[in-house]
């Protein structure tokens, strides 16, 4: 399985006996090849190689204690099937209404610093602001906030009266938004354009701009199975709020109890061999490393 992004999987099995004799626990912790070359300040010697494990035509080395790491190790965030079921039609943007194990998640690692032109009024931004404020504060790792200059953002939000901040909305007729990302499924960009001709009141243009916002923290697929006030439902109403099961997706998908960047046929795969630890032994510990860099 090839290494997402400058993070990987570890496991740590936590083994205890029922005897009266204390026994120490085991901890196997096994990270592929090329990700462990990036994370770890450690040459690898032919007694390493003896360890070496193979699997899905990747080398996985197992960490010993002399291997020096850096990162941090977070637990595996249990879900259950139903859960899951709903985060992975929003999560990963797939087309044609199916399921498609290729597409993959995205999201922000570093903070989104927004940016209004000149046409957006006192009274929209402020109350944009207020809506990822409320954001920003309930869920961890999703910082957002104003940046006062273009040069210091990594996302505007204009109108069409506006100077176009992106070519790829150019000859936008309604509203949207364009995000980017790189190899590792971090987005580092975004914009939102609104066409003040179809959107022609403030209230319509702050419900637009709160909904194409929303759905920009993770390129996220719209679902008809919400009800139409979640900002995960597939329909516009100016009386959206954000429900607590968004709050639950949207925590989700942000911490970093799950793998990040990956494809929906990675995802799957990664939680089946998590099952299957954690049901054929109570004491195991599932955890994921996150590089620091």
């Amino acid at each position: 399985m090839k290494s997402i992004i400058s993070f990987l999987i570890i496991v740590l099995l936590s083994l205890s006996g029922f005897s009266q004799k204390k026994q120490k626990s085991k901890h196997l912790r096994y990270f592929p090849l090329e990700t462990f070359k990036k994370n770890y300040n450690h040459t690898l010697t032919k007694k390493d190689s003896l360890n070496f494990m193979i699997r899905d035509k990747d080398t996985l080395v197992l960490i010993t204690e002399n291997m020096k790491s850096i990162g941090t190790f977070v637990d595996y965030a249990y879900k259950d099937s139903i859960f899951l079921k709903h985060y992975k039609k929003v999560a990963f943007n797939h087309k044609n209404d199916s399921l498609d194990p290729t597409t993959t998640m995205k999201y922000w690692k570093n903070d989104i610093k927004l940016f209004f032109a000149k046409s957006v009024s006192r009274k929209e931004k402020k109350a944009i602001l207020k809506f990822v404020k409320i954001i920003s504060n309930n869920v961890d790792s999703l910082n957002i906030y104003e940046a006062k200059n273009h040069a210091d953002s990594n996302y505007q939000i204009y109108y069409s009266t506006d100077y176009n901040y992106d070519s790829n909305l150019k000859n936008l007729k309604g509203a949207d938004y364009w995000i980017y990302w790189n190899g590792d499924n971090q987005i580092y960009k975004g914009v939102v354009k609104i066409n003040t001709e179809k959107y022609f009141s403030e209230s319509l243009r702050i419900a637009k701009i709160k909904t194409l916002l929303f759905r920009s923290l993770g390129h996220f697929e719209l679902s008809d199975e919400f009800d139409c006030r979640s900002y995960f439902s597939n329909c516009f109403s100016e009386n959206k709020q954000i429900t607590d099961f968004d709050y639950e997706l949207l925590r989700y998908h942000y911490c970093y109890g799950i793998c990040k960047g990956t494809s929906l046929n990675t995802f799957e795969i990664q939680h089946e061999d998590i099952k299957k630890i954690l049901n054929e032994d109570h004491h195991a510990i599932y955890r994921f490393y996150y590089s620091n860099n």
